[in-house]
């Protein structure tokens, strides 16, 4: 085996390392969960410690795995979750816990979150630290997020590229800092990480770096991107119309555009820099549908998780296998995640409804959130999509998978890879590395898909009806304030 490529993906609640060859084929891969710190409500905050170990564990378990040759490993790229955020001081050391995406302190509704400058997350971020620790923030020397922490601890350089950047002070027509936003915030460029491109190369592996991933000194590191850019060109989504959906902590819907389109209603959708070059996204998410599902691992199922444990089994299998009993539409049970300002509601439970109902209302959740986030997006672009191409780990299951096809009503193009986001950073380091001449020909050889999923017209025709509920649903509860009150 040679030409392989190490890909650190570090996401919201976990990090996995996994090795890929040029042909985009997973050699290994290994996962670790972050720990969980019980934390008050509306607060999200994480070491970004925690995601150096889960990757220096995960790693290492790659490294000492005897079916593979370190030696073959040609360089590193990664993907991270965006909009989180922190500062270091002059010698790199972290000086307060990052804010994550999911952290509420500096808004507490829909209607200020729009009004703070929505895309912009981690600007408030940023000024919470400055305003509530002002001690800290005198010593900061710059302002990071996963992506640039990472960057530092492998090769020094402290680096950000468009698709991370966008949530800070970028302008959207040059992709550079933008002066006009770093005098009306106070935060001086100065403080903000150099910028690259995706694909770039920015440094070698430090001895250092190598000594605690026992990795060999001196690999290229290629600069990665947003994990959900990554996972659209992980799926093959790089030509202007095409879009993806990504069931992981949130679902994620993508679709390419030519540039940046502004957001209209109730509902914010963002335009995004694309990892490709010249491409840009338009991206809906809705908060927690993958969260939801884990909660109810954790806190309904343990007689499932041992008989898991007994039996070497997945959990989420077992859960999967529960849902099958419940027909399509919960029968009538809906589940409105809305995690990140605690609105998360369980709609029209009636007594005859049992634990396997709540696992299958959870999936068409996630199925129903992309239907009402695609349809957004094509009306913004102006064009249908003919097809959705999907990722995630919610698509190791055939009926979660099928649920998409069914409440989409289009045909559903299940990726091989369901690391998308990984396989997309493992395209970044190829074609950065020159092992590609471009990401037309990564693609071709390196993106593959298991099946297409066709909508069952019996099953659409009740989603349709259940989309009717839905939408109007969130959006009446989106808009409402949470009963916390203001934190």
């Amino acid at each position: 085996m040679s030409n392989t490529l190490l890909v650190f993906d570090i996401g919201t609640t976990g990090a996995r390392t996994i090795l890929y060859n040029a042909e985009g084929r997973e050699i290994l891969k290994f996962y670790e969960e972050y720990p969980i710190e019980r934390q008050p409500p509306g607060i999200s905050e994480q070491d970004p410690v925690l995601w150096w170990n889960a990757i220096r564990n995960t790693c290492k378990k790659v490294v000492k795995n005897k079916s593979i040759n370190p030696a073959d490993i040609i360089g590193i790229s990664a993907a991270f979750h965006r909009a989180t955020t922190t500062i270091i001081d002059k010698k790199g050391n972290i000086l307060h816990p990052a804010l994550t995406w999911m952290d509420e302190r500096e808004v507490t509704d829909i209607k200020i979150f729009q009004e703070e400058g929505a895309l912009r997350r981690a600007i408030p971020k940023i000024l919470w630290i400055k305003n509530n620790h002002p001690n800290l923030f005198n010593k900061a020397y710059k302002i990071i997020s996963p992506d640039s922490y990472f960057y530092m601890k492998l090769c020094g350089e402290i680096a950000t590229d468009p698709s991370n950047g966008i949530y800070g002070i970028l302008n959207m027509e040059t992709l550079s800092w933008d002066e006009t936003l770093a005098e009306d915030y106070d935060l001086p460029i100065d403080l903000w990480p150099n910028l690259y491109a995706p694909g770039d190369i920015i440094g070698e592996l430090s001895g250092e770096a190598a000594a605690e991933l026992e990795l060999k000194q001196g690999l290229p590191i290629v600069v990665g991107g947003g994990d959900q850019q990554c996972a659209a060109l992980g799926l093959g989504v790089t030509d202007i119309g095409q879009a993806k959906a990504t069931t992981g902590t949130g679902t994620f819907v993508d679709m390419v555009v030519e540039h940046p389109i502004p957001s209209v209603g109730d509902i914010p959708i963002f335009s995004l820099p694309h990892v490709v070059k010249n491409k840009w996204v338009l991206e809906g998410t809705m908060p927690g549908t993958g969260t939801a599902l884990k909660w109810f691992r954790d806190n309904f199922s343990q007689l499932q998780i041992k008989e898991c444990k007994e039996k070497n089994m997945n959990i989420y299998d077992i859960l999967s296998e529960e849902a099958k009993k419940v027909p399509p539409g919960s029968e009538g049970l809906l589940i409105l995640p809305l995690y990140i300002f605690k609105k998360g509601t369980i709609y029209g439970l009636g007594f005859g409804h049992s634990r396997e109902y709540f696992i299958r209302a959870i999936m068409e959740s996630a199925a129903l959130s992309a239907q009402v986030y695609l349809s957004l997006l094509e009306g913004m672009a102006k064009r249908k999509v003919d097809e959705l191409r999907v990722d995630g780990g919610g698509m190791n299951s055939d009926l979660w998978s099928q649920i998409f096809a069914d409440v989409i009503m289009k045909p559903i193009r299940v990726a091989e890879n369901k690391d998308g986001a990984g396989l997309g950073a493992a395209i970044l380091g190829f074609c950065g590395l020159k092992f590609y001449s471009n990401y037309e020909e990564s693609v071709k050889n390196m993106v593959r898909f298991e099946e297409l999923k066709q909508p069952i017209k019996e099953n659409s025709k009740i989603y349709k009806k259940l989309i009717r509920v839905f939408m109007p649903a969130v959006l009446d509860i989106l808009n409402k304030k949470r009963i916390t009150g203001k934190l």
